[in-house]
Order: structure tokens, then sequence, then C-alpha cells
């Protein structure tokens, strides 16, 4: 296959290097990501800036944008062949829950997904920067030896892979997005006048405890996996405003 390889910790980032040399032992593999962190970036797209690219080598390229403008210019800017996977990761730092709505990793993925290609973020609860993530990486390849054609277009696949898991596809739980809760602190620092600068200082994270979800699965040692549709309509609260707006129309 051609896997286009990306992710939102720039590329320099131990995770993106460890698909990278696993991968291409049984792959054909091509690298493209940002040349800064872009974290939190979820889906942004630069429509009217220029962006820098860089030509690595043949296959490796830095772009001075964000991870859904890596995978666009990797699936339409005429500098790779014909995409059959997008593999978005290893990020450094878990994507569940509500995650997935603000995280550029599964963003990057998401895109993939939006024009028909199949899409997998991959995310590790080791968020040490001096691990190399090549177990990860390793179990990323035996998923995709085991389930690339049940693996659909169109589907994002999100996979969080705990600090401490066992190496085998048989303990990965395919399971459903649970609910993640914040709690946001900004600190503030005065400037002149009435402007101040807010800094985003930290999150505290936490989640709603419940049965088969992906928070359930991954704090017990279990790799999780959500397949991500892009269809995000709430098919029982549209039926339900029908009937809603239906009974008060008479």
């Amino acid at each position: 296959m051609n896997i286009l390889i990306t992710n939102d910790d720039g590329i320099s980032s131990q995770g993106i290097l460890a698909l990278e040399k696993v991968l291409s032992k049984e792959h054909d593999t091509f690298l493209i990501a940002p040349l800064k962190e872009k974290s939190a970036k979820s889906m942004a797209l630069s429509i009217y800036d220029s962006l820098r690219v860089e030509k690595i080598n043949s296959n490796h390229y830095i772009v001075d944008g964000y991870p859904v403008d890596c995978v666009n210019i990797g699936i339409h800017g005429r500098i790779f062949p014909k995409i059959d996977l997008v593999i978005s990761g290893i990020n450094r730092g878990v994507n569940m829950g509500y995650d997935v709505h603000y995280s550029g990793t599964v963003g990057a993925a998401r895109h993939a997904a939006i024009h028909n290609i199949r899409g997998m973020a991959v995310s590790s609860g080791n968020s040490d920067k001096h691990y190399d993530y090549m177990p990860e990486a390793e179990l990323v390849r035996d998923m995709i030896r085991l389930w690339k054609d049940d693996m659909k277009s169109g589907t994002v696949y999100n996979v969080n892979i705990p600090a401490k898991f066992r190496h085998s596809t048989e303990d990965v739980e395919i399971v459903r997005l649970g609910k993640r809760t914040y709690v946001d602190t900004y600190h503030s620092t005065p400037i002149i006048g009435d402007i101040a600068e807010f800094y985003l200082g930290g999150s505290d994270l936490g989640f709603i405890p419940e049965p088969d979800t992906d928070f359930e699965a991954f704090y017990k040692d279990k790799v999780t996996l959500t397949p991500l549709s892009l269809d995000q309509t709430d098919s029982d609260g549209l039926a339900e405003f029908k009937r809603s707006i239906g009974l008060h129309s008479h």
C-alpha cells in the first residue's frame, strides 16, 4: 500500500519516525508533517495563505502549516502517488471522547476520510518525549496486516494505546467514544488599559465513567479502536425535533 504518514507533534517527533521505520519495511511510505507542533488545531486548513513546503528527499516533506494542510498537499499536491491509507500519529497523549473534536491528529485522519481515503489516528498514553514508540508502531503494523481489507474509505479509525499495553491485536477493544470533561484555567497579563493577554495554562482532564467506552477500556490497559463517522447528524435529535416542531405547528 501507499501510506501517507503525518502528525500534529511536528516532523521531529519520535512517534512519526517510529511509524515510518516500521511500516516502510512492508509498504511504500510517504512522510509529510508540520514544521512545528500544531496540537489541538482540529481541521484547520490554510486557504488564503501560501505554505512553505520543503522537500527533504523523494518521500519526505515538511510543511509550514497545519496537519490537514499536510494531508491535503500529500493528496492533491502531485508530489506523491495515489494514497491508499493516511495514518496520523503516533501522538504524544491520548485523543479519546470529545478530544476528537479538537485533535489535530484526528483532524488529519478525518481529512483523509473526507476525500474517501482510509484514515487512521493513533495516539499513545506515553507522553515521554524521549520514548521511541516502536512497540506502538509495531502494533499498528499488525493491525494493518490483519484488518486493512476491513477498513472502509471515508471512516476514521481512532486508536489509543495505553502506556502499559500487551502487544497483541487480541487486546484491542472496539468501543464507542466516551464523554470527556474539561476544566480550563487561563492566566491573564495586563498590557495597557483594557488590553490583556490570556494564556491557557492547562486543562484538568476527566471523563464520565460509562461502560463500553474508550475511557473504560483504556484505563484497563486495553488498546481502544473507535470508528468515527463523518456524518455528525444527531439522528435521534433530528426525529425528536421534527416531532416537536410538528406538534407545535398545529
